[in-house]
């Protein structure tokens, strides 16, 4: 890269960064977080209900399930629309630090470049769901993933492709309650005082470690579909409840499940105040 192209690139990142460290980006940021809460407490409400054996109005019990839900509140459209420019701005931010955050070289910084990248894909995902939602264009996430898996299994090397993917999602899932259980969630947030901390350390651990208890499950059905070559058990989140719902024990399963997503969804509230940005 000549000298000239270099410092533009430069100038670009300053420019990138400086704007995410505005004070206007970042309360738009922040209410990412709080989209995202939203989100999450609806799922776990749809768990519940899953668990205890209650209808959920015909919706997943996923992230497009919590959408459908916001759809159908009135002034849900405008609710979508908050959440989809909220979790945007958050995934430019985190783009922002993956690609120019951060002045060291070290493993521990690729390693937070990383997973501010995982990251971004998270809310990106999210907000883009809540646009195609707010503009009349959802679609199910389980069939989203039915279609690909199958596309994946047509493909050669996609039965391998699949497995990777059950591994990232099993991989993400054991990190999630690791965090969780090791309470390391504190190091992206500014500690408030007592008894808000305490708080805020319980919602966190349950909720990190039972959403990550329930990633896991994704990533092996996952798994399944790609050794029996069948799509149809590539379902995400949604197959993953319907599959521990049908296990022995599985309502109790659930409904700890869908309390750990309500309590996630509750961290996130507190998230938006207290992350360091």
């Amino acid at each position: 890269m000549s000298g000239t192209a270099e410092r533009a690139v430069k100038d670009a990142g300053r420019q990138a960064r400086r704007v995410a460290d505005s004070r206007w980006f970042e309360l738009v940021a922040r209410g990412g977080f709080i989209g995202s809460g939203v989100v999450h407490l609806l799922i776990g409400y749809l768990v519940i209900l899953l668990g205890i054996g209650s209808a959920a109005g015909g919706s997943e019990t996923d992230q497009s399930g919590a959408l459908q839900q916001i759809e159908r509140v009135p002034g849900g459209v405008f609710l979508l629309w908050v959440v989809a420019i909220g979790t945007a701005a958050l995934t430019i931010r985190l783009v922002i630090e993956a690609v120019v955050g951060g002045r060291s070289d070290s493993a521990r910084a690729w390693g937070a470049r990383l997973k501010n990248a995982g990251k971004a894909v998270v809310y990106g995902a999210i907000s883009w769901s809540a646009m195609q939602y707010a503009t009349g264009a959802g679609t199910s996430s389980s069939g989203s993933s039915r279609t690909a898996a199958a596309k994946a299994i047509a493909t050669p090397g996609g039965v391998f492709l699949l497995l990777l993917v059950a591994l990232v999602a099993i991989a993400i899932g054991i990190a999630l309650v690791v965090e969780g259980a090791r309470r390391s969630f504190w190091k992206q947030l500014v500690r408030p005082r007592q008894p808000i901390e305490h708080a805020v350390t319980v919602l966190g651990v349950v909720g990190y470690v039972l959403k990550g208890v329930a990633v896991v499950a994704v990533g092996v059905l996952i798994a399944v579909a790609a050794f029996r070559s069948d799509p149809d058990q590539a379902t995400g989140l949604d197959g993953a409840f319907d599959a521990l719902h049908e296990m022995p024990g599985g309502t109790v399963v659930l409904v700890a499940i869908g309390i750990g997503f309500v309590a996630f969804g509750v961290y996130s509230f507190f998230r938006a105040r207290y992350a360091r940005l």
